[in-house]
């Protein structure tokens, strides 16, 4: 049987960590034996590793505020003792597979263990030409760079994605891109699980409440549209770091009446499914997940241009934007006012949710696998 060590750094409610929990559940465990190294064994997707997969656990809780703060500034001291930790989990075992499933910590770990197998994959999730959010793991750009040339495969999960990543580290050579899973059938499933209502014109926005998703630009839009005398609502489906500082901004603007803050769903499809459109307004992403789950549900995507993104609305399959609140605001309102228009959006995206295939994405995974 096959073995695969996938290393991750947590399973936090992120789309990278939610799309790694769809490739464990459609791996075929009568081929595979699986192993899962977490570096913070903490988050909402924990429960969700299927039963087949040995987790191995660094450490057994979340890192304190104070340890957060501190590992940016410290990191060949944590470096140090990640790769003590690591090794000494793994005591020797080798792999016909490993697997860093992200940027950034897991693909540190995994740099502390590439001799334990033959094939060495890494995933990126994001463009890290333009946002290095994990740059502060790594001593400088050249450690980072030579860590990914010790890979047999990078794997990226858009083609943007893919020419950000060779433009900012200059490596060319094992580069592919596996577009992440999308179960179509899964999603329809979810959303019928229970019935949200909603009162008004609705705008959904799903992700972690972080600097790069930017759920700071929604609160403004809300701001921009609550002038114009609009009646609607704005559900944000997720936490993080930002909640706080969020909801006293919506304060401010004095919109908290109409920007609703509804924490993690572990389901969130019934409120996707319930609302009238999707807004997504990051600063970067690799492949948005969250936008092709919207596809699936037939709702109309309203999206900063970035990577990922630039992909999936072409062809004017939703709306792309650039990063000003004003413009992304005025496209909004033209859907609200505009019935024919927000179904024309809502058929593209029906439309392209057609394509969305998982056994393709294993079949791409099981080529790297050297199946």
């Amino acid at each position: 049987m096959t073995t695969i060590l996938f290393i991750m750094a947590s399973m936090t409610g992120g789309g990278a960590e939610k799309v790694f929990i769809d490739l464990l559940k459609n791996i075929d465990y009568t081929k595979y034996k699986v192993t899962v190294v977490i570096l913070y064994a903490y988050g909402v997707h924990l429960s969700s590793i299927p039963p087949q997969v040995e987790v191995i656990k660094l450490f057994k809780k979340e890192p304190s505020k104070v340890a957060r703060k501190l590992t940016p500034h410290c990191m060949p001291i944590f470096g140090r003792i990640w790769k003590r930790k690591i090794r000494h989990a793994l005591k020797g075992r080798r792999f016909d597979n490993i697997v860093s499933y992200m940027e950034g910590q897991a693909l540190l770990l995994h740099s502390f263990v590439t001799h334990l197998s033959t094939n060495n994959i890494s995933w990126v999730h994001t463009d890290l030409l333009t946002r290095h959010w994990c740059c502060w793991v790594f001593k400088n750009r050249e450690h980072e760079k030579g860590i990914y040339e010790k890979m047999n495969h990078i794997v990226c999960v858009s083609q943007s994605a893919k020419d950000s990543f060779s433009k900012a580290f200059g490596i060319n050579d094992n580069l592919h891109v596996i577009y992440n899973i999308i179960d179509r059938n899964n999603i329809l499933e979810k959303s019928e699980q229970s019935a949200i209502t909603k009162t008004t014109f609705t705008i959904c926005n799903i992700g972690r409440l972080n600097p790069l998703k930017r759920q700071d630009r929604i609160v403004e839009i809300a701001s921009i549209l609550k002038s114009k005398g609009l009646n609607f609502d704005i559900w944000i489906l997720g936490t993080g770091d930002l909640e706080q500082a969020l909801k006293k901004q919506a304060e401010r603007l004095r919109v908290e009446d109409c920007v609703k803050f509804l924490g993690f769903q572990k389901n969130p499809y019934p409120y996707l499914k319930a609302s009238d459109m999707f807004l997504l307004t990051s600063d970067a992403e690799g492949y948005p997940t969250v936008v092709c789950e919207a596809f699936c549900l037939g709702k109309p995507v309203v999206s900063t241009n970035i990577t990922g993104s630039d992909e999936l609305l072409a062809d004017d399959t939703g709306i792309l934007t650039s990063l000003d609140i004003t413009e992304i605001a005025e496209h909004i309102e033209t859907l609200m006012n505009n019935p024919e228009k927000l179904e024309h959006y809502a058929r593209k995206a029906r439309t392209k949710a057609e394509c969305f295939d998982p056994r393709q994405t294993i079949v791409e995974f099981e080529k790297l696998l050297g199946y």
